[in-house]
């Protein structure tokens, strides 16, 4: 009988086994590593290469952007455009109210001056003093001002005015036309070079009672007047014949006005004079 032998239990197989199971958890372990990396650089790149909000934004331009050297545009408001000319002097239009002078100023010698001296129309500037001319308008120092008296012409440099009433040659007005026209019509220049926005508004002479003081004619006062309102044609300002509200039927200034000097008056013709002005205006 043979001779019965126990089972022979093989152990090495399962030992051989353990190693390439390890190897490939081991290589999975490596490629998911890879893999992940791989991801995150692919994730990355379109967060490094988006533009910004601002630049997505913006539309796209072939042109150069503008050099930051150059000026940039003002944004100072045009100034408005001026109502035309009238041929001849303002035409009677509606009553504009005391406050139609807030914003401008009168200039002008002493009758001017009285504006201000006897209380009329204070909401407004007066630029004037006695004895004032076409020469001595740009050298006399008659306006007050906290650091002192000034010129007229330099008070009209140092703010702007909406309109300006000019009222001078009162002084000149015994010289020949043309001397006084070329005076004057310089003396305008300067004043729009100062004033480039103003309305400006050239008053008449006026005139003056036959026997005043100052040898003065109305008959050369009307002949000025009419050189003057061709002159404010040829610069482009508003002529007002303010002397036509203070005439009585013989073309003077009444005697009972100015019963001193023949020229100057008081507040009765003065209140005449501005309620001539708010009748004659420009829109």
């Amino acid at each position: 009988m043979f001779e019965k032998k126990p089972p022979k239990v093989i152990r090495g197989h399962n030992r051989n086994m353990l190693w390439p199971v390890l190897g490939l958890l081991a290589f999975a372990l490596i490629f998911s590593l890879a893999v992940a990396g791989i991801w995150q650089k692919v994730a990355a790149e379109p967060e490094e290469s988006a533009p910004s909000v601002a630049e997505s934004a913006a539309p796209e331009s072939s042109e150069p952007e503008a050099s930051s050297s150059e000026p940039e545009e003002s944004s100072e408001p045009e100034a408005p455009e001026k109502p035309a000319l009238p041929d001849g002097a303002v035409p009677e239009s509606e009553r504009v109210m005391g406050t139609y002078f807030d914003d401008a100023a009168f200039v002008g010698d002493s009758i001017t001056e009285g504006i201000g001296l006897y209380g009329l129309m204070s909401n407004t500037t007066v630029l004037a003093g006695t004895s004032v001319n076409l020469d001595t308008v740009y050298t006399r120092e008659v306006v007050k001002t906290e650091e002192g008296r000034i010129t007229i012409m330099d008070a009209l440099g140092q703010k702007p005015y909406a309109k300006l009433y000019i009222m001078l040659g009162g002084n000149e007005a015994r010289e020949d036309t043309a001397t006084f026209i070329a005076r004057y019509g310089k003396l305008l220049d300067d004043i729009k070079a100062l004033q480039p926005n103003a309305l400006i508004y050239v008053q008449s002479i006026l005139p003056v009672t036959p026997d005043n003081i100052y040898n003065l004619d109305n008959s050369h006062i009307d002949a000025f007047n009419a050189a003057l309102l061709e002159l404010s044609k040829e610069k482009g300002v508003y002529f007002v014949n303010v002397a036509e509200a203070l005439k009585n039927d013989r073309g003077e200034l009444p005697e009972e006005a100015s019963p001193t000097d023949g020229m100057h008056f008081g507040p009765e013709y003065y209140t005449k004079w501005f309620e001539y002005l708010k009748t004659h205006t420009v829109s």
